[in-house]
């Protein structure tokens, strides 16, 4: 007799580093939270209505969490025709799913320096967003 075939484990994508910084993150959920009750975000996110607002009252999110809620903040369309932060969060993503970490941190400090960049040709003061994204990828620059 032949034994049935075992299945093997898919393989498992490596953790992606956070893309948003937690505050930023938090603005955004907040945002589509005008839209969309809080117990209705919680069931399309993933989480308890408990952990959601334990997240908005500033809990530090855990690594899956903090997934689970740049996915969601990606896949939520508005009404708006211009680029918005879901957008960014999309591509990030999809741009770094099969990056290292480094590298995807790269990505990272790359972006956020020419956003910096582009602000100050335009003589504009850099939004808070952009600024909050240019330190969190300082912070993560590999030693």
């Amino acid at each position: 007799m032949t034994r049935p075939a075992q299945r093997r484990p898919a393989p498992q994508r490596p953790a992606r580093l956070p893309t948003l910084p937690a505050t930023l993150l938090r603005g955004a959920v907040e945002r589509q939270l005008s839209a969309v009750s809080l117990r209705q975000a919680a069931s399309e996110i993933g989480l308890s209505p408990n952990a959601l607002r334990n997240f908005l009252a500033g809990a530090e999110p855990r690594k899956t969490t903090r997934a689970k809620l740049e996915r969601w903040i990606g896949a939520r369309k508005t009404a708006d025709t211009g680029p918005q932060l879901g957008d960014l969060v999309r591509l990030i993503g999809d741009l770094t799913v099969d990056l290292s970490a480094a590298q995807a941190a790269s990505l990272g400090r790359e972006t956020a320096r020419l956003l910096l960049e582009a602000y100050q040709e335009r003589q504009l003061p850099p939004p808070r967003w952009v600024r909050e994204l240019a330190t969190q990828y300082r912070a993560s620059r590999p030693r």
